[in-house]
């Protein structure tokens, strides 16, 4: 036991030789506040964890370019859903790829559930009506709801009016054309029947990146005014980076969106001989690079490490400063005397 107490690194002070006072009463509670600041910013950051972001190739996907390669593995859902208040669904068609609704091919490559045309809603009109208009002037729109699973490659889909409905709009066009005081710029944007003017609720590729500021496709508004009626194409180009989000033991394959659009006016379709008729034509492709975006935890006994050095560095700090404060009095008590 002897020996014991030599190794003693804990050596107490007899209690006759210490003594208290409000001085040492007022140090005690600043290092007892510091610590409990301390330890209690030490556990939230553990527990709010910390985000890395790093870049890496992303994994190619073979997929073969048939219409057959929709009902194979690699795949992205696709899901979208846009309002044009001013045409019906007849004069509207869809076209994926070399897939189209009104040919038929697209329920064939996609299933019969893929594609949905129907009257819009009040709600869904409200949305998409131009300034002035009343639901009852546009009760004759139409929406366009999909849901598909698209291969992963680039590709381009794009809601039109119909060849027919185009052959009806290109004597106007060329009419206004040949002579633009025969079309009213005041009157024809509200009233035109070939308006191309849409709303877009959302357009999806794969899993959103939750973290995302913004949804680039998402409410918004695209309203086209020119002295042909509203006649235009919007074109989106997107460029899709897949993101891993990783939070903690859960991850997710998501993609983020860079998207740039331009509107392509009827004039331009006509004289360039543009192939693309007017309406929406979204063309999208995936960037070679992948985000990796991971949200974890630093290691445990990393942790409580952290908090152990929080509390005795605390208080040895404190007590080495007190000691040095109590000697230098002494000293200075002592020369005085």
């Amino acid at each position: 036991m002897a020996g014991l107490r030599r190794l003693d690194a804990f050596q107490k002070v007899r209690r006759d030789a210490q003594s208290k006072s409000a001085l040492g009463g007022i140090i005690t509670l600043v290092a007892i506040s510091a610590a409990s600041i301390l330890f209690l910013s030490e556990v939230y950051i553990y527990l709010r964890g910390v985000t890395r972001h790093s870049l890496h190739l992303s994994e190619s996907t073979h997929v073969p370019l048939t219409r057959q390669s929709a009902k194979m593995p690699g795949k992205i859902r696709l899901q979208f859903k846009i309002t044009f208040p001013h045409l019906t669904c007849r004069k509207l068609d869809f076209a994926l790829d070399d897939a189209s609704h009104g040919a038929g091919t697209l329920e064939k490559a996609y299933g019969r559930q893929s594609l949905t045309l129907r009257t819009p809603t009040l709600s869904e009109l409200k949305l998409a009506m131009e300034t002035g208009a009343t639901p009852a002037a546009t009760r004759h729109g139409c929406t366009i709801q999909g849901d598909l699973k698209i291969p992963l490659v680039a590709g381009e889909f794009a809601i039109s009016i119909t060849r027919r409905t185009w052959a009806e709009a290109t004597s106007t066009l060329l009419l206004g054309l040949l002579d633009d005081r025969q079309l009213p710029d005041a009157s024809l944007p509200q009233k035109s029947e070939f308006n191309v003017s849409h709303y877009i609720h959302y357009i999806r590729f794969g899993t959103p990146f939750p973290k995302a500021k913004d949804a680039p496709l998402e409410g918004r508004l695209h309203r086209i005014q020119n002295k042909m009626g509203g006649i235009a194409l919007q074109q989106i180009h997107v460029k899709l980076i897949p993101t891993i989000y990783q939070r903690f033991l859960i991850a997710k394959n998501t993609y983020q969106l860079s998207v740039v659009d331009q509107t392509v006016q009827p004039e331009t379709l006509v004289a360039k001989g543009v192939p693309l008729l007017p309406g929406i034509a979204v063309s999208y492709d995936f960037t070679p690079l992948a985000v990796h975006h991971v949200e974890s935890r630093e290691n445990i006994f990393v942790f409580l490490s952290s908090l152990v050095s929080i509390v005795g560095g605390v208080f040895v700090t404190v007590g080495m400063a007190t000691g040095l404060l109590v000697h230098s009095a002494a000293a200075v008590a002592k020369k005085l005397d």
